[in-house]
C-alpha cells in the first residue's frame, strides 16, 4: 500500500471534459460484455482509501487522449478489491497492491497486468500495446533484445526504448540492469533513468549524489518524482515495521531537498511531520 505524499503537498488542479466510461458490476459481467462487443477489457482494481488510485482517477482517467482511446477500444471496469467479487479477483490474479490494472482480450484471457499508478502517457501506451502490440516500438525492441547476446549495450538499448515509451516493463529491466551493473553513471541519460526506476532507498550513495546535484533540481518534475518515490517506499517500510521513527528520520533528511523546489504552499517540516504522523496512525 502506497500513499502519494507530494500530491498532498502540492496544489494540483485538474480540468477535464470527459473520462473513461467504467462499468461497475462484476468481472464476470464485464468479461461477458467485452466478448459480446468483441473488445478487450480494461479493469482498474482499486481501494477507496488508496492515494495513487485517487490521483490516477483525477488525472490519467480524465486525460482527453486516454479517454478517447479507451472508450473507443475497450470495455472498462472499476472493481473495488475489497467488496463484492473484488477479494476473489485479487486472489485469482495474485493482486497484492493498489491500484492494479488488468487487461483481458475479448476471449477473456489475461494479457497484461500493471501494478501501481500510471500517468496518462503510460496508460495510453499500454492500451495501444494490448490493442495492437506490433505497432509499438517496444515490440520490435523486445524482439531485438531477445535475439541479442544480452550484453550490457544490448540491455541498455532496450531500456532506452522502454523509457522513451514510458513502458510498464521499464521497472523490471531497469532493476535487471542495476543488479548487473550497479556502478551507474548519473550523467549518462539511460543510466540516470535506470537509477530513477530501480533505486528506491534514500540512503543509497547514488540517491545522495542525485539529490545533492543542483543540476537535477532544474528538472523539477523528475526531482520531485524521485523524492516522492523515497516517501512512498519509506512509508511502506515504516508501516510494515509499525515504526514511525523510520518515516520521521527520512522526512528530516529529505525535507531540505524538497525545499529546493518550487512547491506551492509547502508546510514547515514540523507541520508536515505532524500531518504524516496523523496519517500513519490511522
Amino acid at each position: 500500500m502506497k500513499l502519494t505524499f507530494l500530491a498532498i503537498i502540492a496544489l494540483i488542479s485538474t480540468y477535464s471534459f470527459g473520462q473513461i466510461t467504467f462499468e461497475h458490476g462484476t468481472l464476470e459481467e464485464a468479461l461477458a460484455k467485452a466478448k459480446q462487443a468483441k473488445k478487450p477489457l480494461f479493469v482498474d482494481v482499486y481501494a477507496t482509501w488508496c492515494g495513487p488510485c485517487k490521483q490516477m482517477a483525477a488525472t490519467a482517467f480524465v486525460d482527453p487522449e486516454v479517454t478517447k482511446y479507451y472508450n473507443a477500444n475497450f470495455i472498462s471496469l472499476k472493481l473495488d478489491g475489497e467488496k463484492n467479487d473484488g477479494p476473489g479477483v485479487m486472489q485469482k490474479y495474485g493482486i497484492s497492491a493498489y491500484p492494479t490494472l488488468l487487461y483481458f482480450n475479448s476471449n477473456g484471457d489475461l494479457v497484461a497486468k500493471v501494478v501501481g499508478g500510471q500517468q496518462a502517457k503510460q496508460l495510453l501506451s499500454k492500451g495501444k500495446d494490448v490493442v495492437n502490440p506490433e505497432s509499438n516500438p517496444v515490440f520490435a525492441a523486445n524482439k531485438t533484445y531477445q535475439k541479442s547476446k544480452k550484453k550490457q549495450e544490448d540491455l541498455k538499448a532496450y531500456v532506452k526504448v522502454l523509457q522513451e515509451n514510458e513502458h510498464d516493463s521499464l521497472e523490471k529491466y531497469a532493476a535487471e540492469y542495476y543488479q548487473k551493473y550497479p556502478n551507474l553513471n548519473l550523467k549518462d541519460p539511460v543510466e540516470l533513468d535506470v537509477f530513477k526506476s530501480a533505486v528506491h532507498d534514500y540512503k543509497s550513495p547514488l540517491s545522495k549524489q542525485f539529490l545533492s546535484d543542483d543540476e537535477n533540481v532544474k528538472n523539477q518534475d523528475a526531482y520531485l518524482g524521485k523524492i516522492n518515490d523515497y516517501f512512498m517506499t519509506t512509508y511502506q517500510e515504516a508501516k510494515i515495521a509499525n515504526d514511525f521513527a523510520i518515516m520521521e528520520k527520512m522526512v528530516v533528511e529529505i525535507f531540505p531537498y524538497l525545499q529546493k523546489c518550487n512547491v506551492p504552499d509547502l508546510p514547515s517540516q514540523a507541520d508536515y511531520l505532524e500531518y504524516v504522523k496523523g496519517q500513519f496512525s490511522k
